[in-house]
């Protein structure tokens, strides 16, 4: 599927995407905005392409993509699909990220050398969700990567912080290491609610993905990165958002 560069589901030309985007970002200097359903795709260069304000829309997040670093892996292999859960938890809220597809791995095994990406990036709760008392509270990081041959790796590291006190939350990884010995985790998650917090309104991911292949016949690889984040109701706010998912399901009936 093409990239759509919509809002609230209903096509727009450029000049109504800034509009839209305007509203968005009530009281800021308006933006270009791509915003993808679930499944909807755009190239990773598309994103960072000179004079794109880096700005995707996901259902009710923010994501603000601010750098990519590699030398190994060409940015215009990569893309980045829409991802919103079928299912909702308890209080009528989705799941919400991305997946980053292309092709990940050590290219050039045995030449003792890590083939290496970091991307860093915020995500945040729409202006209008983040009043109807909407936080973030959990990230979840899912991988398919795998590594054979003895020290061959692959292997996805993230740090979390909270973008408003720009304090450090904690740390998220998945990996397939080969061995010996061996070790495999393909999904994490943190509640960073967890410990007493309310919810957050921004988190700012630094992504680090990794990939070794020790030996000439060894491999290490992976095709897709998925990161999604879960939300609840601030105190106080649980009427507020439930009456907002009635609305919506009232609005598509």
């Amino acid at each position: 599927m093409e990239t759509r560069r919509n809002f609230g589901g209903v096509g727009f030309g450029m000049a109504s995407v800034v509009a839209a985007t305007a509203a968005l970002f009530a009281g800021s200097t308006a933006s270009a905005v791509i915003v993808l359903g679930n499944g909807d795709k755009v190239s990773l260069s598309e994103v960072f392409a000179q004079g794109s304000d880096r700005l995707v829309c996901v259902d009710d997040k923010i994501f603000n993509f601010e750098s990519f670093a590699s030398s190994q892996f060409a940015i215009g292999d990569y893309t980045l699909i829409g991802f919103v859960s079928l299912g909702t938890n308890q209080y009528g809220l989705h799941n919400v990220g991305f997946d980053l597809t292309g092709p990940l791995g050590d290219g050039a095994p045995g030449d003792g050398s890590v083939h290496e990406m970091n991307l860093q990036y915020s995500v945040a709760v729409k202006a209008d969700a983040y009043e109807r008392g909407v936080r973030l509270c959990v990230a979840r990081l899912t991988f398919n990567g795998s590594a054979g041959g003895a020290g061959s790796f692959a292997r996805v590291d993230e740090t979390v912080f909270d973008l408003d006190a720009n304090q450090l939350l904690g740390q998220l990884s998945v990996f397939d290491f080969f061995g010996p010995p061996p070790d495999t985790r393909l999904t994490d998650g943190r509640d960073f609610c967890a410990e007493g917090a309310e919810g957050f309104r921004a988190f700012e991911i630094n992504k680090d993905l990794k990939f070794f292949a020790a030996q000439q016949n060894g491999f290490s690889t992976a095709s897709f990165v998925r990161q999604e984040f879960s939300q609840v109701p601030a105190p106080g706010a649980v009427a507020l958002v439930a009456l907002a998912g009635l609305v919506g399901r009232r609005r598509r009936a």
